[in-house]
């Protein structure tokens, strides 16, 4: 070898390092992008879908750009420099830029949200474009100035493409992995990002400075307008780029559906995202690597790619059946390994990456030595490899954001899950089956045809797959595989883009509702007993509840007693999925159809969004959000949205904040009582088996205890609350566990510690990796520090009174401990 070459060799291992490293900052910027992105205009399934629509338009426009562009440039590893450090500044200054649309986007909020939702989504759009399209652009733009600095006849250009386009994903793996599993739990959002613009820097810098050093290993000087060709595309080549779009088409549909069916086994978490998206990432570099070491030297590489897609369909077919194994198998694993191990945080991660493994990598790697292929397929000419990469991925980029947009709009609602994939299936199938009736008929190329082989035995793949599927059972499925039965008498499901949604009737007769396999809420005496407290509580320790917000539906049980309490004038129902409202229709029986009574307001939104921008305030809010676990809905319990919550209460009103005790340790749930506590200085703790409710007022907290008799005396107060064990106005009392002054005290025993915060995410890092913690942990510690002043709490209350709940609270205190032998499964 001689030295040119070994520096020429030495470049490209550099640049292919660089290249890594940008594929790790662009995955850890769309993450927290994303994720403040969300904060802004909400995470309801449209806001979702316009980031994600957005963000990769960006990538196929710059991909294109940059293909048109870079034949021209002399120095095409100097303008991929200038790109890296310009989307490193870029980072630097988002988040001020998002902050800046925020009067923008209260006032369309407030002035055509219910009015003109269109042009609320067309709002939106124009923000996420204004934020996203910039900075996406430049990712987009770089492959094609790097298959332009290092393609060449020799080295081969499917080798070429299929080498850096798999380093750039193995990077894009290693920054699914560093953001979702160390950097943001550990960091946070703003110092992630700081971390991510330092490495941009530096690959921006290093290739400049390469850039300058050496010379053109192309040894040629740039293309003139003149150079480029006035051909026609030839049908083969327009063949291959319609089957990349319909290829990227089904890619992102299939990896909408595949986190439906797996999240309904692993639960929604922030690392079920991040171990999915590792495992669709690493099958796409396997494949792409695999496919550069074969593609240049193959007879045909239309036949090739059209052999690709076709097992890529008779694959995806075969899993709408092996999705059914799945919930056994992941379960099996998950609890074998805890037993084994003694702790479940590992051992979940450990059987979620398996069970990704099975369903993903297979497809994956099948899909990402497709792009490789393609482009070799398009380029006719070694000159025009920067031009061929960019409309390969341009067209594949497209096509998956139309796939994304029909997976969870018109796939999922209309097929459901598994029954998708067979549609997905079939659109890998008719690619694979057009490409070849082109390559067939295209006379100038002698494309051999797919072999019969081929063919007929990928079809046949799907349609037994078709047959065995139909054949088998309906399945319920609960996260972690903990359904006793899976066919319970199953009231409704409905499937949205977002989640799934399961109201089911289980062997004792109590109504359970899931979300993506999730237990929400259920009917059992354990849970209606909070369900009740969470409306009659805050509303009785208010003077003169007129008007209320209820952030969340769920089974109603809450909404219908808030309705029933006498005082209560209008309620501003938030709930985030259409689908529960739907589901409602077979729980008129439990909830006296509450939906229909003329108190109520019902907006479909996310509840922090109407918080920040919504008109209107309230004298009681319930804060009733799911398990802090689930993605996305930790943002209901920082510090950030409860001072959103703060500012929406009237002089003396209420909030109630309901808090798990369970599948949560004791460190975690001290940091969501010290945020509550920050933020609502007048805060009081309620608990009743197994659940906390965080009761906190405008004013200095006082209980006057006339007004809660005269409450409980109405027969529909009094009713709801004897149903759940409480027969009087003592007894609710004797559930406050602490006061004002107790609070301060249990939470300053250890000198303090984090709040849960936009920027941490503390609880929906945490409390993933906690399934197996509860009440035994958190409840001693809290028993510990009970009590509270009655004689500067109660006011109007005599004195046979105050004794009587003296007495009553001590009792009760004694037996808490011992009631915990209960809550165990």
């Amino acid at each position: 070898m001689t030295t040119a070459d070994s520096r020429a060799r030495a470049l490209f291992l550099t640049i292919a390092c660089l290249f890594l490293l940008s594929g790790a900052t662009s995955l850890v910027y769309q993450v927290t992008w994303m994720r403040m992105l969300s904060l802004l205009f909400g995470s309801d399934v449209y806001a979702a879908a316009i980031t994600l629509a957005v963000f990769m338009s960006g990538l196929s426009v710059g991909s294109w750009l940059s293909g048109r562009m870079a034949a021209r440039l002399r120095r095409p590893l100097l303008a991929y420099g200038i790109l890296e450090l310009a989307i490193g500044a870029y980072a630097l200054l988002f988040p001020a830029l998002l902050e800046s649309f925020e009067p923008a986007i209260q006032s369309v909020y407030r002035g055509w949200f219910e009015v003109s939702p269109v042009l609320y989504h067309a709002c939106r759009i124009a923000i996420a474009s204004g934020t996203l399209l910039v900075p996406t652009l430049l990712m987009g733009a770089t492959l094609p100035l790097i298959v332009q600095q290092f393609g060449s006849r020799e080295a081969g250009l499917g080798n070429r493409v299929g080498v850096f386009y798999a380093v750039n994903t193995v990077g894009a793996l290693g920054g699914t992995l560093l953001a979702g599993f160390v950097a943001l739990p550990l960091l946070g959002v703003t110092r992630t990002t700081l971390g991510a613009v330092t490495v941009n820097g530096l690959i921006g810098l290093g290739a400049v400075l390469l850039a300058l050093r050496v010379s053109d290993p192309t040894a040629r000087a740039p293309a003139g307008r003149g150079a480029e060709p006035r051909a026609p595309l030839t049908r083969l080549q327009r063949a291959a780029v319609a089957v990349m779009a319909l290829s990227g088409f089904a890619a992102l549909a299939l990896e909408v559906v595949w986190m439906r069916v797996l999240v309904q086994s692993f639960s929604a978490t922030v690392y079920a995202f991040s171990i999915m998206l590792s495992c669709f990432l690493l099958g796409i570099a396997w494949g792409s690597r695999e496919a550069a070491r074969i593609v240049d030297r193959h007879p045909s590489p239309a036949r090739l790619l059209a052999s690709l897609e076709l097992w890529l369909g008779a694959g995806v077919a075969a899993l709408a059946v092996l999705t059914h194994l799945v919930p056994g198998f992941f379960g099996a694993l998950v609890w074998t390994l805890t037993e084994a191990t003694g702790g479940f945080g590992a051992a979940s991660v450990v059987a979620q990456f398996a069970a990704a493994g099975v369903l993903i990598l297979g497809p994956t790697v099948l899909l990402g030595a497709t792009f490789p292929v393609a482009v070799v397929v398009f380029t006719r000419d070694i000159e025009l490899r920067a031009r061929g990469t960019g409309v390969v991925y341009a067209a594949n980029t497209a096509g998956a954001v139309l796939g994304s947009l029909a997976g969870a709009f018109w796939m999922l609602p209309t097929f459901g899950a598994r029954a998708s994939l067979f549609a997905i299936a079939a659109v890998f199938a008719a690619a694979a089956l057009g490409l070849d009736w082109v390559a067939r008929r295209e006379s100038r190329e002698a494309v051999p045809a797919l072999s019969a082989r081929t063919r007929w035995g990928s079809l046949a793949v799907i349609a037994v797959s078709a047959l065995v599927y139909a054949a088998l059972p309906p399945q319920t499925v609960i996260n972690f595989n903990l359904q006793q039965s899976s066919a319970p008498e199953l009231l409704f499901h409905g499937e949205s883009g977002s989640h799934s949604l399961d109201v089911v009737r289980n062997e004792d007769g109590d109504t359970v509702m899931m979300i993506n396999g999730n237990i929400e809420s259920d009917t059992t005496f354990t849970q209606r007993r909070h369900f009740i407290l969470k409306a009659h509580l805050p509303l009785m320790l208010h003077p003169d509840p007129r008007d209320v917000a209820v952030v969340g539906l769920g089974l109603g049980i809450t909404l219908a007693a808030t309705e029933r309490h006498p005082t209560v004038e209008t309620i501003q129902l938030i709930e985030l999925s259409p689908l529960m409202l739907e589901a409602h229709a077979v729980l008129r029986e439990l909830t006296g159809g509450v939906l229909e009574s003329p108190k109520m307001r019902v907006r479909i939104d996310d509840g922090r969004n109407f918080m920040a921008y919504g008109e209107g305030d309230f004298d009681m809010i319930t804060a009733d959000p799911v398990h802090p676990r689930i993605t996305g809905v930790g943002t209901l319990y920082t510090r950030e949205y409860y001072e959103l919550i703060r500012d929406r209460l009237r002089p003396g009103g209420t909030v109630i904040q309901w808090m798990p005790m369970y599948r949560i340790s004791k460190t975690s749930f001290d940091v969501a009582f010290r945020t509550f506590a920050a933020v609502f200085p007048h805060a009081s703790f309620w608990y009743v088996g197994g659940h906390g409710l965080f009761v906190a007022t405008a004013d200095p907290f006082r209980i006057d205890y006339e007004v809660l008799a005269q409450r409980f005396a109405h027969p529909a107060v009094g009713d709801d609350l004897r149903s759940i064990g409480i027969d009087s106005p003592e007894i609710l009392l004797a559930h406050l566990l602490m006061d004002t002054e107790h609070i301060r005290r249990y939470l300053a025993q250890n000198g303090g510690g984090p709040l849960n915060t936009d920027d941490n995410a503390y609880l929906e890092y945490r409390t993933p990796f906690e399934f197996i913690e509860g009440p035994d942990d958190i409840v001693p510690g809290l028993v510990a520090f009970a009590g509270w002043d009655a004689d500067a709490l109660l006011v109007n209350a005599p004195a046979e009174a105050r004794a009587t709940i003296q007495q009553l609270f001590a009792e009760r205190l004694g037996r808490i401990e011992p009631e915990l032998t209960e809550l165990r499964p």
